[in-house]
């Protein structure tokens, strides 16, 4: 078995810039990945690159649209 650095909600949630509350509801309602270890929610590097892969959306091409160079 494979350890991996695991991330408490405060340190998770200040990559991605949320609150930990938020991230807690997002890791409850199945979101975002999570360990539970006791009382504790954890998260690991692949869980929040995952959450960002799934929740990218493509830029628009402005320019193309409006026949600007």
């Amino acid at each position: 078995m494979v350890m991996v650095d695991k991330l408490s909600a405060p340190e998770a949630a200040a990559i991605l810039g949320i609150s930990p509350l938020t991230l807690r509801d997002w890791a409850r309602q199945g979101r975002i990945g999570s360990l539970k270890v006791g009382r504790r929610v954890l998260f690991t590097q692949d869980d929040l690159a995952e959450f960002l892969t799934a929740s990218r959306r493509p830029a628009r091409r402005v320019a193309a649209e409006t026949g600007a160079a």
